[in-house]
C-alpha cells in the first residue's frame, strides 16, 4: 500500500508530504484546489511521459516520491522484481525527477530504471481510475483489458502480444523480401546469362599470353623456320656459302693462333678465345637446327587459336573491358557476377526461413490466443453476475449486463476474440453496446463495478478513484460509498469524491486546499470534529447550519 506521498515543485505544489493508511483514505477539496494535480504526481510514478512544463515557476525541477508497503504482495511482486533484476525490501521507494531541461529519471529503490521497468512495478502497485478511464469504457481494447484482468491472464496476454508483433514484423519483413525478390528476377536471370556466358569460356590465368605467343608464332612460322635454318647452316656450313661454315673458320683461327704460341706467348690467349667463341657457336648452331625442327606450321591450330583469342575478346567488348586487361577483367567480373547471384540465393533462402519461422510462431500465438479466449469465456459469466448484483444494489434494479466474446476474423495483439460490453438499465430492452446506451451516472457504476472485481483479482495494493461517484447522488450514492468502504476492507483506497455520503464512509479524511498567500496546492487529514464540519459543509454550502452538522454526524457515526 501507499505509505507516503512526497512531492516538490510539481504544478503549483512547492512542497507536500502525506501519510496514508490501509483502508479508505477519502480525498475532497474545492473545485480547482488541485486534487487532480495529486492524480498527476502519481501517473508520473506509474510512467507517465514527462514534461518539464510540470515543474513549478522559479524551480530547476520537480521530484516526486512514494513510499509502499509491498511485504503482504511479495507472492504476485517478486517475479517482477526478480524480471527486472530489482533487489526484494519489504519496503520500496519509487522516484521520478524532472529537470527544467525536459530530462526525466526514475529509481525504484536506489536503482535508476527505464519508463518500462517503472510501468512493470507501478502497474502491480497502483491502479489509478481517472474520470478519462471512464470515457475509455467506450473502447473495445479497456473492455478487453478489463476481463483479461479478471481472468487473470494478463502475463498471457502480454507474451501473446509479443509473439503477434513479431509475426508481424515477420510478416512485414517476408512481403518486402518477397518484392524485392520478384523485381531483381528479371535482373537475376540476365547476370546468371552473363555468368554462364563467363563460366563457358573457362578462360585460365595466363591463357591469354600464351595464346598470343602462340597466334604470333604460328601466323609467322615458315618466316622463322627459315631464319633459324640460315643461321644453322652459316654456322655448320650445311648448304651454307661458307666451306665448313663459321664455326670451322672460327675453329681454325684458334688452331693457327695455337701453333704461334712458342714464338708469340700472347697468342695463346687470343687462341682460347677463339676456342670459347667455338664452342658457343656450336651450342648456338645446335639451338637453331633444334628451335628449327620445333616450328611447324600448323594452319588448324592456327585457327584455333584465333578463335579462342576472338571469343575473348568478344566478351571484352560486350563487357566493355580493355583488351590489354582482358584476362584480369573477366575473371574479376565473373567473380564479381558469382557474389551477386550469391547474394540472391541468400534471399531467396531468407524467403524460406522466413516462412517457416511465420508457421511456428504463428502455431505459437493460435495456441496461445486459444488458451487467452478460454479464460475469456470462463471470466465473463464471473464478471456479468458481479456486474449485475453491484448496478442492482446501485438502484438499476433492471440492469442487464453482458460480456459477449466473439471470434475475430484474424489475429490481433490482444488475442484471437473480439469483446463488447452491452448494458441495458431498462426492463424489457435489448443490451446493447455501452458507450451507445450508458449515461454518465450508469457508466460510472459499471466503472465501479468492474474496478472492484480487477483489483480483488489482481490482488491490487492500492486503487485510486478520481471522482467514480460522477453523475450518482442520494441513496445511491450511499451504497456506492458503501461498496467503496466495503474495497477498503481488502486493499487500500484513495477516493477523490465531491459526495458527502460517499466521503462520510472514509476511515480517513484528507482536505485539499490552496494557500490564500502563496496560491500552493496543500493536503492535510482531517481532525473526526473537522470532519464533521467539512462533511456538513459539503451538505449545505458554504454557509453551514447545525441541521447540516447533525447529518453530517449522523453519516459518520458508523465509523
Amino acid at each position: 500500500m501507499l505509505r507516503e506521498l512526497k512531492i516538490e515543485n510539481y504544478a503549483i505544489i512547492a512542497h507536500l508530504d502525506i501519510a496514508f493508511h490501509p483502508g479508505l483514505n477519502i480525498i475532497t477539496g474545492e473545485t480547482g484546489a488541485g486534487k487532480s494535480i495529486l492524480l498527476g504526481a502519481l501517473s508520473l510514478l506509474g510512467g507517465a511521459r514527462a514534461d518539464a512544463a510540470v515543474i513549478r515557476d522559479g524551480a530547476a525541477a520537480c521530484v516526486i516520491e512514494a513510499e509502499f508497503d509491498i511485504a503482504p504482495y511479495k507472492e504476485g511482486l517478486l517475479p517482477v522484481f526478480e524480471e527486472n533484476d530489482l533487489d526484494w525490501e519489504d519496503t520500496v521507494t519509487i522516484r521520478r525527477t524532472i529537470s527544467a531541461a525536459g530530462k526525466s529519471r526514475a529509481f525504484i529503490g536506489d536503482i535508476p530504471v527505464n519508463l518500462a521497468t517503472l510501468r512493470a512495478v507501478a502497474d502491480r502497485l497502483v491502479d489509478i481510475h481517472s474520470q478519462h478511464q471512464t470515457l475509455l469504457l467506450a473502447g473495445t481494447g479497456f473492455q478487453t483489458h478489463l476481463v483479461d484482468a479478471v481472468a487473470g491472464h494478463l502475463a498471457a496476454v502480454a507474451a501473446y502480444t509479443t509473439h503477434y508483433k513479431q509475426l508481424n514484423a515477420l510478416k512485414a519483413e517476408l512481403n518486402k523480401a518477397v518484392q524485392a525478390n520478384e523485381a531483381e528476377a528479371k535482373e537475376r536471370d540476365y547476370l546468371q546469362y552473363q555468368l554462364e556466358q563467363l563460366q563457358a569460356l573457362k578462360l585460365r590465368s595466363g591463357e591469354v599470353q600464351e595464346l598470343e605467343e602462340q597466334q604470333n608464332l604460328l601466323a609467322h612460322a615458315g618466316e622463322i623456320a627459315q631464319g633459324l635454318d640460315y643461321c644453322a647452316q652459316m654456322l655448320t656450313g650445311d648448304n651454307g656459302p661458307l666451306e665448313g661454315g663459321i664455326n670451322a673458320a672460327v675453329r681454325n683461327m684458334g688452331a693457327t693462333l695455337a701453333k704461334l704460341t712458342r714464338k708469340y706467348p700472347a697468342a695463346q690467349e687470343l687462341g682460347g678465345r677463339f676456342e670459347c667463341v667455338y664452342l658457343e657457336m656450336k651450342d648456338l648452331a645446335e639451338e637453331c637446327e633444334r628451335r628449327r625442327d620445333s616450328v611447324q606450321v600448323d594452319p588448324e591450330r592456327l585457327e584455333a587459336v584465333n578463335r579462342r583469342l576472338d571469343d575473348i575478346y568478344t566478351l571484352c567488348r560486350k563487357h566493355r573491358i580493355d583488351e590489354a586487361d582482358a584476362e584480369a577483367e573477366l575473371l574479376r567480373l565473373q567473380g564479381e557476377l558469382d557474389a551477386k547471384l550469391q547474394g540472391f540465393d541468400a534471399a531467396e533462402q531468407r524467403i524460406s526461413e522466413l516462412k517457416r519461422e511465420i508457421a511456428s510462431l504463428e502455431a505459437t500465438a493460435l495456441a496461445e490466443a486459444g488458451r487467452i479466449t478460454q479464460g475469456r469465456m470462463k471470466a465473463a459469466p464471473k464478471i456479468e453476475k458481479h456486474v449485475i448484483k453491484t448496478l442492482k444494489e446501485l438502484g438499476i434494479q433492471a440492469a442487464v449486463f453482458e460480456v459477449r466474446i466473439t471470434s475475430a476474423k484474424a489475429l490481433s495483439q490482444t488475442g484471437a476474440d473480439e469483446v463488447a460490453m452491452l448494458f441495458s438499465g431498462n426492463a424489457g430492452a435489448a443490451p446493447q453496446p455501452i458507450e451507445n446506451v450508458a449515461s454518465g451516472g450508469e457508466m460510472s457504476r459499471v466503472m465501479l463495478a468492474l474496478k472492484g472485481l480487477v483489483a480483488r483479482s489482481m490482488r491490487m495494493a492500492t486503487v485510486i478513484f478520481d471522482e467514480i461517484d460522477t453523475g450518482v447522488s442520494g441513496q445511491v450514492a450511499d451504497r456506492m460509498g458503501e461498496i467503496i468502504a466495503s474495497m477498503g476492507g481488502s486493499m487500500q483506497v484513495l477516493n477523490i469524491t465531491h459526495l458527502p455520503q460517499v466521503a462520510s464512509k472514509g476511515e480517513h479524511h484528507y482536505y485539499v486546499y490552496k494557500d490564500s498567500a502563496g496560491g500552493g496546492t496543500h493536503i492535510r487529514e482531517l481532525a473526526p470534529d473537522e470532519r464533521v464540519e467539512h462533511i456538513a459543509a459539503m451538505l449545505s454550502g458554504s454557509a453551514v447550519t447545525d441541521a447540516a452538522r447533525t447529518q453530517a454526524r449522523e453519516l459518520l457515526k458508523n465509523l
